[in-house]
């Protein structure tokens, strides 16, 4: 399928980026995943009527200057509508309003039980904000903001990351709805909120599943592209693109 080989050689050149930086000589030399990731996937593939930014979000009910144990988490990637407003606090910092937001995007180069736990506290904070709800929609809005992990490198096996996802459950005191929707480790495969990739085949997931995932080399980032899909009639009124996700193949298949 075109769609699938061409996110493939992307996926291809972000890992070749990322394991040429590991050649640099100090750390501060080896990063740029983030910006890879904008550079060469988010910004020649998201719709025109959103743009791409770092900050906070902020709803109706946020304090100014909070204490320290209040901060606000600092989103690392924002997908945010054009057509509502900003607060611009520096050229490449920005409050942006829940409303406005569809999802976030934390990039990390290698993923961590410890990295993957920080970044669903960030999503437990986020998917908690409460958001006015659109007059109007075209297709399935979505209830909460939607919050992905991408990372470069991580655990061999891509059970181990689903496996942490019960534990950090539990360490945050939260529900696995307020865990990321996607967390995809490029080149190693994606796990993935069962009940919120609209689309994808689920005939072989026994009841009471929350968490699925696949260990695979490519077609990650084609999963994360398929899941946009899931969202971005919400945006305008397209037709539903939800049957893309139901081309995905797997050669291995789980989910816990």
């Amino acid at each position: 399928m075109m769609l699938e080989n061409h996110t493939n050689a992307i996926e291809k050149v972000l890992l070749a980026q990322s394991l040429a930086a590991r050649n640099a000589g100090h750390p501060n030399l080896r990063g740029g995943p983030r910006e890879w990731f904008i550079r060469d996937f988010l910004e020649n593939h998201l719709p025109s009527n959103l743009e791409i930014g770092q900050g906070e979000i902020i709803n109706e009910n946020s304090q100014p200057r909070p204490s320290q144990g209040e901060y606000r988490p600092q989103a690392d990637i924002v997908i945010y509508r054009r057509d509502l407003p900003k607060i611009q606090y520096s050229k490449d910092n920005a409050a942006y309003f829940a409303e406005g937001v569809i999802a976030t995007i934390e990039s990390k180069s290698v993923l961590t039980k410890e990295e993957l736990q920080n970044a669903c506290k960030a999503s437990q904070t986020h998917k908690n904000m409460y958001r006015n709800p659109p007059l109007y929609s075209f297709g399935d809005f979505p209830d909460t903001i939607i919050t992905y992990i991408v990372a470069y490198d991580g655990p061999a096996y891509i059970e181990t990351v689903a496996r942490w996802l019960p534990e950090i459950t539990n360490d945050i005191g939260g529900t696995p709805n307020d865990l990321a929707d996607m967390i995809i480790v490029l080149g190693k495969g994606v796990v993935w909120k069962i009940d919120r990739f609209r689309g994808i085949p689920t005939d072989n997931i026994p009841k009471g599943r929350t968490w699925a995932f696949t260990q695979q080399k490519e077609s990650n980032l084609f999963m994360l592209f398929t899941h946009f899909l899931t969202w971005c009639s919400s945006l305008s009124s397209p037709p539903d693109t939800t049957s893309y996700a139901s081309n995905i193949f797997f050669q291995e298949f789980d989910s816990i």
